[in-house]
């Protein structure tokens, strides 16, 4: 299978998991009372979801994925195929956690959600560029949350606004899944011997 051809399945896997998982874990933090979308604009993907979380959220990942794949880091971690694509479920996991998990005060939510991204980060990565990127994935994903709460398109609700207005979960959620999405980028786009 030719370079570009990999490039595609990856883009499209990526993609599909992301327009699969984002909008669940989106419209769960709705139902449940962990954020509230202020404007009506653009149409809904599913349940509370708007297209536009979806279609920023999806691409943003797929290409996260491609630029890992390309990167190619030797020093990654050899995780099973079944492991590194089942990644974005364990990110969903994750995802959910923030919706349904009762005890929200203490830091305790924080701390299940940061060892599940430590625990994906070892297993399917270990690598220095990795960790590196999935770092700056964090704090550029959630400074992002961060401006869009500021410009009054959606808002945490109170007890899960303790990070200058955004949850403090978000860092090793985005953690998490650049971690995901780097394993499957690496996966999908090396050549098959």
């Amino acid at each position: 299978m030719s370079s570009s051809r990999r490039s595609l399945r990856c883009f499209a896997f990526v993609w599909l998991c992301g327009a699969t998982i984002a909008p669940v874990g989106d419209h769960f933090h709705v139902a449940r009372g962990v954020t509230e979308y202020l404007t009506d604009f653009g149409p809904i993907w599913l349940g509370n979801s708007p297209l536009w979380f979806v279609l920023l959220v999806s691409t943003f990942m797929a290409s996260l994925a491609l630029f890992q794949g390309k990167l190619g880091a030797r020093t990654a971690t050899r995780a099973s195929d079944a492991l590194v694509l089942a990644s974005p479920l364990l990110v969903l996991g994750l995802y959910l956690t923030t919706s349904f998990y009762p005890w929200r005060e203490g830091g305790s939510l924080e701390t299940l959600v940061s060892l599940g991204a430590l625990l994906m980060f070892l297993v399917l990565d270990r690598s220095v560029i990795g960790l590196v990127i999935g770092i700056a994935v964090a704090v550029g994903a959630t400074f992002s949350e961060w401006g869009l709460v500021q410009l009054g398109v959606f808002r945490y609700l109170p007890e899960s606004d303790e990070l200058w207005g955004v949850a403090p979960w978000l860092l090793p959620l985005y953690l998490a899944a650049s971690v995901a999405v780097g394993a499957v980028g690496r996966r999908l786009t090396r050549p098959v011997a």
